[in-house]
């Protein structure tokens, strides 16, 4: 364990889930603000499962939430990291300068959510100083690995995970390491908990446009303006609202996408980098959560950039010998 000051950070081990890193702020030190403005902020981060931010807590209430069990199951929970291709992908296979990459991990097609959520991820211990806690993993993607066969791409994905006393900020980094240009989406899926209810919980989303898609959720390429519309989500709406799954598109150049808890007193905003193009809301009726998801492409990017829609798709790239960089941070502040 380290320490700097009122930050924290140790590597636990848990029986089943092997080792998770936990960063904390204690925020009741912080004398400069008002109690209800300085909640004690926690990130729990498990490397051995996809490198899953599984839980962040404030003032000791779960945000974000995972269940151990889906996680063992290599299941959707916590915050699955969506690399190299977010959401679905039309017949488990993406077509990229005219060759057609099957997805497939130990015999078994992959249609959703990518290959790096299965993986165990290299580490090293989590440190802390005056004014953070940080833990930084990485995945090798090389000749042998379990991804290469279905991203034969050589390269390194590393991920940081920076707590500060505003909240946490996660950063990927890709150093392409092959011959060849790297095409890439990456996301976070993160469940976020209705702490107040389906009525006292809040999103908005920062989106001029939302993705036609067909009855299987693949985009067709097409777009829609969501000004007048059910989906205009730019104020904020109660989240028991809504039932959705849709890929929002045209983000407003300095805005961000928010949660608001109104009874806690809460807001979390989501603070990404320009690369993340597209946001994801999925508001299951009748669940504990609901999942907002930025992400720097739109599903099945790779399969709608081969048609035409490079923009629509907004895949990204990476050149050989190069680093791509972004982040996504969970700003948290009051009502």
């Amino acid at each position: 364990m380290t320490e700097g000051g009122r930050f924290s950070a140790r590597l636990e081990r848990d029986a089943l889930l092997g080792p998770v890193a936990v960063l904390t702020w204690d925020g009741a030190g912080d004398g400069s603000r008002a109690p209800r403005q300085s909640p004690t902020l926690e990130a729990h981060i498990v490397p051995g499962f996809g490198c899953n931010l599984a839980r962040f807590t404030v003032g000791g209430r779960a945000v974000i939430d995972f269940d151990p069990a889906l996680l063992l199951a290599h299941d959707f929970t916590g915050t699955p990291v969506l690399y190299p291709t977010p959401n679905r992908v039309r017949d488990c296979r993406f077509t990229w300068k005219g060759r057609v990459y099957r997805q497939v991990r130990a015999g078994r097609d992959i249609y959703e959510h990518g290959l790096a959520h299965l993986e165990a991820w290299e580490h090293e211990p989590p440190t802390a100083s005056a004014g953070e806690a940080r833990f930084a993993s990485r995945l090798d993607c090389r000749p042998g690995s379990p991804m290469f066969e279905a991203f034969p791409f050589p390269h390194r994905i590393v991920l940081s995970f920076t707590l500060t006393a505003r909240g946490i900020r996660v950063e990927y980094a890709i150093e392409n390491r092959g011959a060849e240009e790297l095409p890439f989406g990456f996301g976070l899926h993160p469940y976020f908990m209705k702490l107040d209810g389906d009525e006292g919980t809040f999103v908005s989303l920062p989106a001029a446009a939302v993705m036609e898609a067909t009855p299987d959720l693949l985009p067709t390429g097409r777009l829609a303006e969501v000004a007048g519309t059910a989906l205009d989500l730019r104020s904020l709406v109660a989240v028991g609202t809504l039932d959705l799954d849709h890929v929002f598109s045209h983000v407003e150049p300095g805005r961000h996408a928010r949660v608001e808890y109104r009874r806690l007193g809460v807001t979390v905003d989501l603070e990404a980098t320009a690369d993340f193009s597209h946001l994801v809301l999925y508001t299951p009726r009748g669940e504990r959560f609901f999942c907002l998801e930025n992400q720097t492409c739109s599903t099945d990017a790779h399969n709608l950039h081969a048609r035409g829609f490079a923009e629509a798709s907004g895949l990204k790239t990476v050149a050989p010998g190069a680093v791509r960089r972004g982040s996504v941070t969970y700003a948290v502040g009051p009502c």
